[in-house]
């Protein structure tokens, strides 16, 4: 039985006879698609896969209505799984800061495994409630409908010289999606440069870039599985995870911020600002001045250093921690560990009662100036290298220290969990 940690796997996937364009079924991740956008998503198609993961209705009847879905899809041709293993090699061209990126990842099963065996790694908190709202979809379907991005090293750049090839061939499917972002998708069976590949990913280690509630839901998913008498020998369907893996030399690989708005009751900003000077640089900002602010901070990156604005109040702080160590030298943390901890006594569970996350600089900052939040907090991105070491060293991070852009979207494949079944 293969006990590899990385191996190709029978995807389901669209059928582009039954459904057309790719695009018009592939939605963004379930955790930032808002009403909105999720009714404008089935207005696309009625075979989108928002239609599962993001079903209508209340609990528990939403989730039976998902997996009643995806039946009707398999039993309609709508979707087919494959007949034998593969990779599925993915290409992303998108637009950001005035040029053009491109970001190649490989879709495979990554073998589940405890945090402290060193092979998976993590390093963002994670809360109760999504967790529980995946476990109870992932039950319904008996599927894994959206990959965990990982990263891998890479710092000789053979694996993403042996995804080179493949992409130099004719591709699977092609698609648009949202406008003006280009995919292309490969299917590469276990043979040449697909044994090539398995061999160096095999010997990884991987960094969960987003996705960190589905991999502990799949792990809670494994467990409950074995509980009721499921195989555990390392190797069935179920003892794995449905992975998206970039190497972290590949040049698309864009790592952003995302920023805070902070609700609730009103605190004391200028007085929290004074009592931590002495920990951090700060810097007054004039109001005329905020419009600077993004620019600051992108000069920043991987440096411990947010800018504040509260309500009420012109301008802001620019503030950066002082002599920071692996884990303070992360700008949320920074933020979060020392400024809200030590500055206002906030508790974790308090913080994140408070906070709103945005990936727009000017929309964050609009919040405070709306009236609709009492502060905005612009955040320095950190760079990969630094959220690597600080997994490493065991720390987690608050949640939402890591914006990867684009999202990978839901749809490309999936995995279905049959207990039985050795992949």
């Amino acid at each position: 039985m293969d006990q590899s940690n990385v191996v190709p796997f029978r995807a389901l996937r669209y059928s582009t006879d039954a459904v057309g364009d790719p695009g018009a079924v592939w939605a963004p991740p379930y955790d930032v698609i808002g009403a909105a956008d999720a009714a404008a998503l089935r207005g696309r198609s009625p075979y989108n896969i928002v239609h599962v993961t993001n079903p209508e209705g209340e609990a528990p009847e939403r989730y039976v209505t998902a997996a009643r879905t995806l039946e009707s899809w398999m039993a309609q041709g709508v979707m087919a799984r494959d007949d034998t293993p593969a990779f599925l090699v993915h290409q992303r061209e998108f637009d950001y800061a005035g040029g053009r990126l491109v970001r190649t990842g490989v879709w495979a099963l990554l073998r589940l495994q405890p945090f402290d065996a060193g092979v998976v790694m993590h390093h963002e908190r994670t809360m109760k409630g999504p967790k529980k709202d995946r476990l109870s979809l992932m039950r319904a379907c008996s599927a894994q409908l959206s990959p965990i991005f990982f990263i891998c090293s890479d710092g000789d750049g053979r694996v993403s010289n042996v995804i080179k090839d493949v992409v130099g061939t004719a591709p699977l499917e092609s698609t648009e999606f949202p406008a003006t972002q280009h995919h292309k998708v490969w299917r590469t069976e276990y043979t040449g440069a697909a044994v090539k590949l398995a061999a160096m990913l095999n010997g990884q280690n991987f960094l969960i870039a987003d996705g960190h509630h589905r991999y502990e839901t799949a792990q809670t998913y494994r467990d409950a599985l074995i509980g009721e008498g499921a195989p555990q020998t390392g190797g069935h369907a179920h003892e794995y995870v449905l992975a998206y893996i970039v190497p972290d030399s590949d040049p698309g690989l864009l790592l952003l911020p995302a920023h805070r708005a902070v609700g609730g009751e009103p605190l004391d900003w200028e007085s929290a600002v004074q009592s931590v000077s002495g920990r951090f640089d700060v810097v007054e900002v004039g109001a005329a001045d905020l419009g600077q602010a993004a620019g600051w901070l992108d000069e920043a990156a991987g440096q411990p250093a947010f800018v504040l604005v509260a309500r009420d109040r012109p301008g802001g702080w620019l503030l950066k921690l002082k002599n920071p160590d692996v884990y303070t030298g992360i700008a949320s943390v920074a933020f979060h560990e020392v400024f809200l901890s030590e500055g206002l006594g906030l508790t974790a569970e308090q913080q994140v009662e408070r906070m709103s996350y945005l990936k727009d600089s000017a929309e964050t900052l609009e919040t405070v100036q709306s009236g609709g939040a009492q502060a905005a907090v612009l955040l320095a991105a950190p760079r990969v290298t630094q959220v690597r070491e600080a997994a490493a060293l065991g720390h987690r991070t608050p949640p939402k220290t890591t914006f990867f852009w684009p999202k990978v979207p839901t749809g490309v494949a999936v995995h279905l969990v049959r207990s039985a079944e050795v992949v």
